[in-house]
């Protein structure tokens, strides 16, 4: 019987082709001809041209047999349809990624398992071979990064590939394991309905029948006692209805990273048929400009650290300037106004609503900065070069809270949290890997203290699933499969899902509509919007006990993290 052990070996190290395409022709002057795959002091080479021909034709090598044979015929198979694959990967992106501070970071990273045979970092060696591989005509590929990388062979360790493969392992299993307790959370409010949803359930997923007028405004932040601030101007959209009644309830929606209020304009005219006024703005400094530079350079450096504090006063200026505009003032309800944010602007509706920037949080996860498996901490962790201050973000009227896939977990952390007292619904997306689910959204939501507080979790879903079909093909050269990638399988479906909850939880906080609160529920998700292919939970409770139980060990990431002293914050 063939040891696990040499099995795991040998998957490791096929793993490094999944990716791969297939290879036939000849090779460049420098090449590397062989594949060293060491573990301790075990080590094993495979000639790569072996590789090759089994990738072309299936037929295994007298070098490779004894190593594939410890693969399953199924897995046999695998490996072989995913090393003949065709991948379509541009050569600028990959230049730009690999030579921004991002792409270096995970290049000294990605060198510490792809050596040269001396055991030498293959962070160089690997840029070249992937710029290169990419802009091979016959296409990118995993074994055209082998025929380009510039040294006789390459060294695999087994050891650091392992323990990479077991962290992310450990960190899926619990994702997973934190998403099946919530799904017992959700079977357990279905069955504690006291009474099953009313026959004649509306579709808020269908657009309102209120006629709505649209005008854009230009107003100015004035940022009032924030050391360093400069006043800007920004842009805002407003939806009114056509023949409002007073007291109309206000909702401002704001953009997360790289958006801008245009991305939201559908979100708005929803909430707009149902009666509510809606004010988008844009968030000048992390917007649409922004996402260009961004994209251009792959590094958060450029972001103005200033952002953090400018973008909750943005949403301030703007209930100021309503508030000054008898046109507006007469008609709004200006005393509770809702926030919904996105991502970016998911930690501003959160600060409005009572959880203050956690400078203390900040000093100490962002020094230095860890992201391996999430990626915005790369952006919260940009707040360390806030200068130190008493930041007042909070805003009294604003009193009913919307956050999807928001940044929380540096920015905010538990102390922050547990300070907000507004109604807040957290909506988070299972396969989010730019905000994951679990540190950013589903901790935090243990974290909230309010009575009033609901779950929404978006199963398969990623992180741009709320505004539709997304393109992103004018802005970077990327391949076709990016766009699904952020959005996640039906990004139409999870739009409708975003529309339907926005109107259920704002009629219910902001217009005193008690019959919305079954829209709440977990039941009217579960039995009523919820279809394939992303699932709708919501729930109105969860547990740290409940995620442990459900894990079955401690969690790889602790739910509340080590406490923070008020001097870590000092830099």
């Amino acid at each position: 019987m063939k040891s696990k052990w040499a099995q795991g070996i040998l998957a490791a190290a096929i793993a490094l082709g999944l990716t791969a395409v297939e290879w036939t022709r000849s090779r460049p002057a420098m090449s590397a001809e062989y594949l060293q795959i060491g573990l301790g002091l075990f080590s094993l080479s495979v000639p790569i041209a072996d590789l090759e021909t089994f990738a072309a034709t299936g037929e295994v090598p007298d070098t490779l047999d004894t190593y594939i044979d410890y693969l399953s015929p199924q897995a046999r198979s695998q490996l072989q349809e995913a090393l003949t694959r065709n991948v379509e990967i541009s050569p600028v992106a990959i230049s730009q990624m690999t030579y921004s501070a991002l792409g270096e970071d995970f290049l000294n990273r990605l060198g510490n398992i792809v050596q040269t045979p001396a055991g030498i970092n293959g962070n160089q060696a690997m840029r070249a071979a992937l710029i290169l591989a990419a802009a091979d005509p016959e296409g990118f590929s995993i074994l055209k990064v082998f025929q380009y990388f510039p040294t006789a062979g390459i060294h695999v360790d087994v050891g650091e590939l392992l323990a990479l493969e077991r962290e992310m392992g450990t960190y899926f299993s619990y994702r997973d394991t934190s998403l099946a307790a919530i799904a017992a959370q959700s079977d357990r409010e279905v069955a504690a309905t006291a009474q099953g949803l009313s026959e004649d359930v509306p579709d808020l997923r269908q657009p309102g029948i209120v006629a709505f007028n649209q005008t854009t405004l230009t107003l100015r932040n004035q940022f009032s006692g924030i050391p360093a601030a400069t006043p800007r101007r920004f842009e805002v959209d407003i939806y009114l209805p056509e023949t409002p009644a007073t007291a109309v309830p206000l909702v401002i929606i704001s953009h997360g990273l790289g958006a801008s209020r245009a991305d939201f304009a559908t979100m708005a005219q929803h909430l707009a048929s149902y009666g509510f006024a809606v004010a988008v703005p844009d968030h000048p400094g992390s917007d649409t400009n922004y996402q260009r530079e961004f994209l251009a350079n792959l590094a958060y450096e450029g972001l103005d650290p200033l952002e953090f504090v400018y973008r909750p006063w943005d949403v301030k200026s703007i209930i100021d300037a309503l508030a000054a505009n008898p046109t507006y003032a007469q008609v709004l309800d200006l005393n509770h106004v809702g926030v919904i944010g996105h991502s970016f602007g998911g930690y501003t509706a959160l600060a409005l609503g009572g959880a203050p920037l956690n400078q203390s949080r900040v000093a100490a996860n962002c020094n230095p900065v860890e992201y391996v498996l999430n990626l915005s901490t790369l952006l919260q962790c940009r707040a360390i070069e806030l200068p130190l201050a008493d930041y007042d973000l909070t805003d009294e009227r604003v009193t009913a809270v919307m956050a999807y896939s928001p940044v929380t977990s540096v920015l905010l952390g538990p102390e922050s949290v547990a300070q907000v007292q507004t109604p807040v619904m957290m909506v988070t997306s299972s396969s989010d890997f730019v905000a994951p689910a679990v540190p950013e959204q589903i901790h935090p939501f243990i974290w909230l203290e309010t009575a009033e507080k609901h779950l929404a979790t978006f199963l398969s879903a990623s992180h741009v699933a709320i505004n539709g079909e997304v393109d992103f093909s004018d802005q970077v050269e990327v391949a076709p499969q990016v766009s699904s990638l952020l959005t996640g399988p039906d990004p139409t479906l999870s739009t409708s899902y975003a529309h339907a909850l926005n109107v259920a939880f704002m009629g219910f906080y902001l217009s005193d509509r008690p019959e919305y609160e079954q829209f709440l529920g977990a039941a009217y998700a579960a039995e009523f919007l919820s279809e394939p292919p992303v699932a709708l939970t919501v729930i109105n409770s969860l547990t740290a006990e409940q995620l442990e139980a459900t894990f079955g060990d401690e969690p790889p990431i602790p739910i509340y993290p080590d406490p923070v002293s008020p001097e870590r914050a000092v830099h």
